[in-house]
């Protein structure tokens, strides 16, 4: 199909009408608009990578920016822990509070989880109140979050 070639305005210029009424893109509000997307998208794997770590246990190694490597010095609940010092609170997991029958189960199947075992603890940079958020993993490289879930001792935080 023929584009309509409309009718130069009496007393127009060829200037006026060539680029009045052309087309143009916007080249630079279409990379501002790509790179905004992109940059949600990476922003949405990087919390699915904290969030949803029997998904995407590799990418939350990568996107750590501190490791530990310790013991495991007190428990203080089904989803905190501190390891060699460091309070750190899973951020993908979610228990009962240690006041209540099911806390205290989930206390009890953390303490007998990591007994005797080196945990290697990824910090995300995060902190909630004076407890920093990552993910650990035990010497076999089960993630401990995954494991409490699966055993439906907590669930998944949003």
């Amino acid at each position: 199909m023929k584009a309509e070639r409309r009718a130069k305005a009496p007393g127009a210029s060829d200037w006026t009408y060539r680029h009045h009424h052309r087309r143009e893109t916007d080249f630079g509000s279409i990379f501002v608009g790509g790179v905004v997307v992109l940059g949600l998208l990476g922003f949405g794997i990087f919390e699915a990578a904290e969030r949803l770590p029997e998904y995407f246990g590799p990418v939350v190694v990568a996107t750590s920016l501190r490791t530990i490597e310790g013991q495991v010095s007190h428990v203080r609940d089904g989803d905190t822990i501190e390891v060699e010092g460091v309070p750190i609170r899973f951020g993908s997991l979610d228990c009962a509070e240690r006041d209540t029958q099911e806390g205290q189960r989930a206390t009890a199947r953390m303490r007998s989880l990591i007994s005797g075992e080196t945990l290697t603890c990824h910090l995300n940079g995060r902190s909630s109140y004076d407890r920093k958020i990552g993910s650990c993993r035990l010497s076999d490289g089960r993630d401990l979050a995954v494991v409490m879930m699966a055993e439906g001792l907590c669930r998944r935080f949003w």
